[in-house]
């Protein structure tokens, strides 16, 4: 006899149209007790075409076991969404609140991601070894380039730029190879004379060029710098 597949799932999104959910949509479904996740209002999304899309929330369920179709079509009939549909990659969805993986969709913040009941997400954003690999590659070559000659400085520009994963890595992974090649810069660059700020004069300087029509690989040359740093350097 044929096994029946089991169609029941822990996970299971579905989309919040603003003009057809009642007012107080977020109070019902946090009546329910279950996590859930609501992504930041999609209202910049477009067809293939280019048309805009009607503006909507994802929302992403947690059960604590697994539910059918039926069982979570009773919440979204209750919020006058779309049918549900269940989850096969929790981490892609998660990621897609923001179009983290879809660098051709409008990219929106993470901070925006809004976790409801308990709802986690965290470790879906975690940095695979290869990707943690390129990102430290990137911050020494900035350190290297801006010659940054102290750790507390380096976190407050992560901070003030909006670095997360940066500071991630600085405060939670890499800190002692990171301190060793800022202390090192200081002792090699200038140990008995007045510390200059590198990183604002370099800036500074980035910054007058682009506006003189430099091109970023010019700037780069010219700095003895990398494009990756030069394009921080535009954006700060």
């Amino acid at each position: 006899m044929e096994k029946i597949k089991d169609q029941r799932a822990r996970t299971w999104t579905f989309v919040v149209y603003p003009e057809s959910a009642p007012e107080n949509w977020r109070d019902i479904l946090s009546d329910y007790h279950i996590p859930w996740v609501e992504s930041p209002l999609h209202d910049k999304d477009v067809n293939p075409d280019g048309e805009v899309k009607k503006a909507h929330w994802h929302i992403i369920l947690f059960f604590d076991g697994k539910k059918s179709f039926e069982q979570v079509q009773e919440i979204t009939d209750a919020l006058n969404a779309p049918i549900p549909q269940k989850t096969a990659n929790t981490k892609g969805l998660v990621r897609y609140l923001i179009h983290m993986d879809n660098p051709e969709k409008y990219q929106y913040k993470r901070d925006e991601i809004v976790c409801h009941c308990g709802a986690e997400i965290d470790e879906y954003f975690a940095l695979s070894s290869s990707s943690r690999r390129a990102v430290l590659r990137e911050m020494m070559e900035f350190i290297l380039d801006s010659k940054i000659e102290s750790f507390a400085s380096f976190l407050r520009y992560c901070l003030s730029t909006g670095q997360d994963e940066w500071f991630d890595i600085a405060a939670n992974n890499n800190t002692l190879v990171i301190k060793a090649a800022i202390d090192s810069i200081y002792q090699e660059n200038h140990p008995k004379e007045e510390k200059k700020n590198y990183l604002a004069d370099n800036v500074a300087k980035a910054k007058e060029m682009a506006k003189k029509g430099v091109s970023q690989r010019q700037i780069a040359d010219t700095l003895g710098i990398g494009l990756g740093t030069v394009n921080r350097y535009l954006k700060k």
